[in-house]
């Protein structure tokens, strides 16, 4: 029996999600088809494949060592497939995985949103965060693009960068001690702060902060940019923020901005893509797109 590539992606499926029903859902067919599918592999390996251990598939020896062999067959094919393909952004109904960081769903996401409303209906989004299995996401294909202050993507893969962007400070406008647009070390010292461990942000702000020996008085740490705009409305903390999403954040709240009394370097915000998609049109439509939208800020 010959190996076709409906089977191979079958096997693909079913390896990445350890489970044949993620794998139907992923491949858009019935259950049935594919233990069909994963049958005809295992008479053709003489090999299970896949043991059901719990409610996983667990691969066996051989799937292990199979499987690149097979990813990288069904990403060449993909790539043969890509290869000046047509792509019409007023019909494409094709959706685009993009990973943003938290400020990009604040900042950037509503314009491009209302760009496409406007001008390419049918395409559709799916925002995915920016985490440890980014990279690996993106050389697989799952992921078209990347965009935000991401440091860890600068090697290996293609940027551009949309904008360059500096650290502020942000307080409640009525705050009892601050006043003005200026802040001064002993103030920024002697204040109750907000540190955000969002991906790039905080260590950003940790790394200036240590090389000048400041040691900030933290009153709450945010898992993310979320959130910051109302606690910080709300009480006397301050928080150190880009200063982009800053003016979002000031147009929507009771907010005071101000100028940080350090010189912390500028820092760019990039969108990153991978290899596999450099040439592929829909890819290079978006990635204009972005830096249409995104460059004037």
């Amino acid at each position: 029996m010959d190996i076709d590539t409906r089977l191979l992606n079958i096997f693909h499926a079913i390896y990445k999600h350890q489970s044949v029903s993620k794998a139907s859902i992923e491949l858009g067919i019935g259950q049935p088809t594919v233990s069909i599918g994963l049958n005809k592999l295992r008479e053709h390996f003489h090999d299970p494949l896949f043991v059901r251990i719990g409610n996983n598939m667990q691969p066996t020896d051989l799937s292990n060592n199979i499987f690149q062999e097979v990813h990288d067959v069904l990403t060449r094919l993909q790539s043969i497939n890509d290869f000046n393909l047509a792509f019409d952004p007023k019909t494409s109904s094709h959706q685009f995985n993009i990973s943003m960081t938290d400020i990009s769903h604040l900042v950037l996401l509503p314009k491009l949103i209302n760009y496409l409303r406007e001008h390419s209906p049918y395409i559709r989004l799916n925002i995915v965060p920016i985490d440890m299995q980014t990279q690996a996401l993106m050389a697989a294909g799952e992921i078209d693009l990347a965009i935000g202050f991401l440091p860890q993507l600068e090697a290996g893969f293609y940027q551009q960068t949309l904008f360059k962007q500096h650290y502020v400070v942000v307080a409640n406008a009525n705050h009892p001690r601050l006043s003005g647009h200026t802040l001064t070390s002993e103030q920024f010292a002697s204040e109750l702060h907000i540190d955000i461990l969002a991906t790039g942000g905080h260590y950003v702000v940790e790394h200036e902060l240590q090389k000048l020996g400041i040691k900030r008085n933290i009153l709450l740490r945010l898992p993310s940019y979320l959130g910051v705009g109302l606690v910080v409305q709300e009480t006397d903390a301050i928080a150190t923020i880009p200063n982009y999403l800053s003016k979002v954040l000031l147009s929507r709240g009771h907010l005071n901005i101000l100028k940080l009394p350090y010189d912390f370097p500028e820092y760019g915000v990039k969108q990153h893509w991978h290899s596999r998609v450099h040439q592929n049109p829909g890819n290079q439509w978006l990635r204009r797109l972005c830096f249409e939208l995104f460059s004037d800020l």
